[in-house]
């Protein structure tokens, strides 16, 4: 008994101090499916505070409200209609990728469990990552408790309104917003910066992973050239995210950091529009064998250090 109680007490000490940053990446996401389904099963899941980008974002809204499994059935389910992705509708100039279709379906056939995600914030954090599409600044909004669902979901659809998919920008708190990862693809300086000093990060692309230059990126900017701000991130599009891991990987004058990283250990067979099950669902077993080994490892320590 004085052992689990030691345990509880530093596992609650360690928990205020942990933060879980995950990465979007469209349907790659399905990998961190599979890690948070891992962590769920082995009952890791207590962080003091959650960071999510894009599809990052609303996997961690399943995570948060304990629903596992939730995510893969979005990811093998609902992204197969056909509504939701019609090249015909963007050649029309309308966007690839039906957003509000998108949410409609996942709160009317996969709801979130609102007591349970309210019950976890109750003794965490939550922020969810946008673009000011003026300033091209990170916009970061705190869903806490007291977060209506409505807000929530224009939050998640914002984080999730890539550019190239999306083409309208989404207003929240009077700001137009969109795609997180323009701006901050991954936030583990802001969660530094909030105080966190033990942070696991959830990657959908190989751990030594580099972006390159693209021609596609360039014309993207030139279709956005009316909101300069988002046309220039668009064009530093590479700058931003290699900036973003040196940063991680160089805290300055930050000690006793530590980052935990779980990447791709092969290159996903997933790519960000990807709808083909057998590829999904190979990618989700991945990050499941992943997330199971971290977490059956970070928690080996936890009760070595409560002996």
């Amino acid at each position: 008994r004085v052992l689990k109680s030691r345990m509880q007490a530093i596992t609650s000490s360690m928990d205020e101090k942990k933060a879980l940053v995950v990465e979007g990446g469209g349907m790659r996401g399905v990998f961190t499916a599979g890690v948070l389904d891992a962590f769920h099963d082995k009952r890791f899941h207590q962080f003091g505070g959650y960071y999510g980008v894009s599809s990052g974002a609303l996997n961690l809204t399943s995570f948060l409200s304990g629903q596992r499994g939730r995510n893969l059935r979005i990811y093998i389910e609902l992204c197969k209609d056909p509504q939701l992705i019609s090249v015909t509708r963007f050649l029309k100039g309308g966007n690839l990728f039906d957003l509000d279709f998108f949410f409609d379906r996942v709160n009317r056939h996969y709801s979130l469990d609102a007591r349970r995600f309210k019950q976890t914030l109750a003794s965490s954090t939550f922020c969810v990552v946008a673009t000011n599409t003026e300033t091209g600044s990170p916009a970061y909004f705190d869903i806490a408790e007291s977060t209506q669902l409505e807000r929530l979901v224009l939050i998640l659809k914002a984080t999730s309104a890539v550019p190239i998919i999306y083409k309208t920008p989404v207003e929240v708190d009077h700001q137009c917003v969109m795609d997180g990862s323009l701006s901050d693809p991954i936030p583990v300086v802001k969660a530094l910066n909030d105080g966190f000093r033990d942070i696991i990060l959830i990657r959908t692309r190989p751990f030594d992973y580099k972006k390159k230059p693209s021609v596609s990126r360039h014309f993207l900017a030139w279709q956005y050239r009316n909101k300069p701000a988002i046309s220039t991130l668009l064009r530093e599009n590479v700058a931003v995210y290699n900036n973003c891991l040196t940063d991680m990987e160089n805290p300055d004058q930050i000690k006793n950091v530590r980052i935990t990283q779980i990447a791709p250990s092969i290159p996903l067979r997933s790519g960000r529009n990807t709808r083909e099950r057998a590829k999904l669902l190979v990618d989700y077993h991945l990050g499941y064998a992943q997330g199971y080994a971290v977490a059956e490892k970070l928690s080996k320590e936890i009760i070595l250090s409560a002996t």
